[in-house]
């Protein structure tokens, strides 16, 4: 039997606004309500497989219901103001996706829902938050009922309602209309609650009967029936859902298409959703058209002339002539794609097996040759990735050559590490022609970049710092392989007996550790720890680290499990994550570092990530002692930045008293407790001068009084008093810090010594969580952003010296 989804649209979105993280577009648009709904759309697809889908909305205008009673729904509160936009929004990217969509006004979502559902023939799922539509349940039709968030759904059926609410679909409106509803400010009968409500529905079936039959009804109950019988009748006429509404009922409109056509792919892009692009299914775009470019882009950029290129697949090596041109633009993934100019984009196809048209990898490899090793200008996209693939291949690449992947980070930068083909898709090109989008990318990229003055950034500092990265990735850093797992037996060891001692502690060995809600229970319920904060919605305790580190010190078991947890993540985290990365034979990880994914230009790592191993407590210690120097005729040796953000706040902020303590060589945290505790240099203990340093470089990242107070474990009210003093003490910082904010709030960036800019596009949103974020943002980046420039630019220089030099030193890690 053929299967129809109907969605209550507002119900659905107001559920997903308040489950779902803020997010937003490039251009600040509140976007959370609409990616959670449509998360939520896309598993319900794969789930239900419907052939037909409809969402209703409400119309934001006065229904028959209030007509009868102006006090309808009354008591709501008014539509928060970051959702009230992403309704439209939520419009506009399911006509996108092809799908039906309907609204009427005078009529709420529910009655057009009731109206389809009854009129049709089909198995039809309904799915809402609002218990008005269990009325409509039926042979033909179910209720999904999100309980909370968009993913905890109860499903009611013909056959399981009564056992789950105790009446049946058509007795939901006599329920109503005896105990009212709150949430639609639906009156009932006064003094009548759901469990008298429902006794009585159950004797009797309907409030038509129960009227019919009210002298059987005694004492108080009886003259509260009496008195509230034409409020019960309304309120069972307001609760009843219209299933006569005039309006179209055409299932053939309610089909849709999936994989969904280009426009939805478009306009998820658009909305920045990539995880849902990634989840989503689309037609094939691959079709030869030209596709207009994304709001999301800062850039206009010339596609129309690729409606001239033609492509031209090779059969004969020889016919590629590159000799004429000086600047040719390059890809090489699975085949390899060259445009020099003119009309015509080269696409050599390359085997993968014996059966496949076109070229081994042997035979063009003189041709891989003759191109990257040439004198001629390149343009790439991802130039580190190429040489990689080129080094496998033995193929040197030692022309010079442009990265478009660099030059978009900087000049219009999306938020995230883009692929080619998503670049290709954000700005309209055809991927069939990647070469010929690479070379007119390269234009407008370089135009922008010379307009916002970032180009010496990307010519001296990243495009250079790319071939930096590449030598110490190849490079390596060695590993103490035996020591590695030696330790790892000797953690096991350690884990078997703490979750030994953990059971024994409890006097119950029948949990486990590792699972957060039997812990809970087990804490809380079985041995009566005393809960540090109230229980959560759904009377779940939380073992967060947290919670329990405010038990610590008095109970022995929350100490062996907080030391459990500590080992476990180092096991886990970096002696299991690392086994699988380390290079048989040489004993070596290579690690990845990524360029272009920060805002602030700081570089990232990963597989493994070499920036983030812990260094405070003695396990993480442990951790970094297991890297060491690759034989006996090498040493590490690590060179640092002393304090380089506090200096640059010192220098940008122009404050002279941080400027003359860099000066004098004062120990900077030892002068800021001097000022802020109001004591003498020589009375500055260990714990003022480690209190001031978290005060020192919380104010650089914006921190709030409960993050400092976190941090230094203080009162909320000592923190924001030590933030407080400091200001005092140093005004120009915070001179210095209102100015970036002013200056994002009116330009939309803030810029890094070398003109690095990031943009902020929650500076001036209505949600004060996502503003209060921006802002600090904003505070912080001419300081971190101008540390990562600085450091990338003694990274070029330490390189290039040692290799001028004949030097056999390497660098081998940078961590920010």
């Amino acid at each position: 039997m053929k299967k129809l989804i109907l969605i209550d649209g507002n119900s659905l979105i107001n559920r997903a606004f308040y489950a779902t993280p803020p997010l937003s577009n490039k251009d600040g648009i509140p976007t959370n309500a609409v990616y959670g709904f449509i998360n939520m759309f896309l598993k319900m697809i794969s789930d239900e497989k419907p052939e037909y889908i409809a969402v209703a909305f409400d119309v934001h205008h006065p229904t028959f219901r209030h007509e009868m009673f102006t006090e309808y729904k009354g008591t709501r509160k008014p539509m928060p103001e970051d959702l009230r936009p992403q309704i439209p929004l939520l419009k506009e990217t399911l006509s996108s996706m092809g799908i039906y969509w309907v609204e009427k006004p005078g009529f709420e979502a529910d009655d057009i829902i009731g109206t389809i559902a009854k009129a049709t023939s089909v198995k039809t799922i309904i799915i809402t938050g609002d218990r008005d539509s269990f009325q409509l349940v039926d042979e033909e039709t179910e209720v999904h009922f999100t309980r909370r968030g968009i993913s905890d759904v109860d499903i009611l059926t013909v056959d399981n309602f009564k056992e789950k609410t105790g009446i049946l679909p058509e007795q939901v409106i006599d329920l109503k209309a005896l105990m009212g509803d709150a949430s639609d400010n639906i009156p009932g009968v006064a003094g009548v609650g759901e469990k008298t409500a429902l006794n009585l529905i159950s004797t009797y079936q309907s409030i038509e009967t129960l009227y019919e039959s009210i002298e059987e009804i005694k004492g108080k109950l009886k003259e509260k029936l009496i008195d509230g019988k034409d409020s019960a009748f309304l309120s069972k006429t307001l609760a009843t859902i219209n299933i006569k509404v005039d309006t179209e009922v055409d299932l053939e409109k309610m089909t849709y298409k999936y994989p969904f056509n280009i426009d939805a792919k478009r306009k998820f892009f658009d909305l920045g959703f990539n995880k849902l692009l990634a989840r989503a299914k689309f037609e094939d775009d691959d079709n030869g058209s030209i596709l207009q470019p994304t709001v999301s882009s800062n850039l206009t950029i010339d596609n129309e002339k690729a409606q001239e290129v033609s492509l031209k697949t090779v059969e004969n090596l020889n016919d590629i002539n590159i000799d004429a041109f000086d600047k040719i633009a390059v890809n090489f993934d699975k085949n390899l794609s060259i445009f020099a100019g003119g009309n015509t984009e080269y696409l050599v196809k390359i085997k993968e097996n014996l059966l496949d048209d076109g070229f081994e990898l042997k035979e063009i490899l003189p041709l891989l040759e003759r191109i990257f090793s040439s004198n001629k200008k390149l343009i790439v996209f991802n130039k580190k990735a190429l040489m990689h693939q080129l080094k496998g291949l033995s193929v040197n690449f030692t022309a010079n050559a442009d990265d478009i992947m660099i030059m978009k980070y900087l000049a219009d930068y999306s938020g995230k590490e883009e692929t080619l083909d998503e670049v290709l898709f954000a700005y309209g090109f055809d991927k069939k022609t990647p070469c010929f989008a690479l070379y007119q990318m390269e234009k407008s990229l370089r135009e922008k970049l010379v307009s916002e003055e970032t180009l010496s950034l990307y010519q001296d500092v990243e495009l250079p710092l790319i071939d930096v990265l590449f030598s110490m990735e190849t490079a390596g850093f060695k590993v103490d392989e035996k020591a590695l797992y030696t330790l790892s037996d000797e953690y096991r060891k350690m884990l078997k007996l703490l979750e030994n001692d953990i059971h024994t502690l409890a006097g119950n060995s029948d949990f486990n550790v590792n699972s957060p809600k039997q812990l809970g229970t087990v804490l809380f319920d079985d041995l009566k720890l005393p809960y540090p904060k109230k229980k959560g919605k759904d009377a779940s305790y939380s073992t967060a680290q947290e919670i329990l580190e405010e038990l610590s010190g008095d109970f022995p078991i929350i100490d062996k499990i907080l030391k459990y947890r500590q080992i476990q993540k180092l096991v886990s985290t970096y002696i299991e994550g690392f086994k699988p990365l380390i290079e048989k034979g040489t004993g070596l990880i290579h690690t990845t570092f990524h360029q272009t994914v920060t805002a602030t230009g700081r570089l990232s790592s990963k597989a493994p990530n070499l920036q983030n191993i812990p260094i405070r407590d003695e396990e993480g210690k442990i951790i970094r002692k297991f890297f060491v120097a690759r034989d006996s005729e090498h040493i590490l040796v690590g060179a640092d930045y002393s304090q380089i953000e506090l200096r640059l706040l010192a220098s940008f902020s122009g404050c002279q008293s941080l400027i003359d303590a860099y000066k004098n060589g004062q120990d900077i945290h030892t002068e800021t407790a001097s000022r802020v505790f109001g004591l003498k240099p020589e009375e500055v203990t260990k714990t003022h001068r480690r209190d001031a340093k978290a005060v020192n470089f919380g104010i650089i990242y914006g921190i709030s009084d409960f993050g400092l107070s976190k941090n230094i474990k203080s009162s909320v009210s000592m923190a924001r008093d030590y933030i407080k003093r400091y200001f005092e003490t140093y005004p120009e910082v915070k001179n210095y810090m209102d100015k970036n904010i002013e200056l994002a709030k009116t330009q939309g960036y803030v810029t890094t010594v070398l003109n690095r800019r990031r943009y902020f596009k929650d500076i001036n949103s209505s949600n004060r969580n996502l503003r209060a974020f921006a802002e600090r943002q904003a505070m912080n980046m001419p300081l971190q952003g101008s540390s990562a420039d600085i450091i990338k630019v003694a990274m070029v220089n330490v390189h290039n010296r040692l290799k001028n030099e004949g030097l056999k030193s390497k660098l081998i890690l940078q961590v920010h």
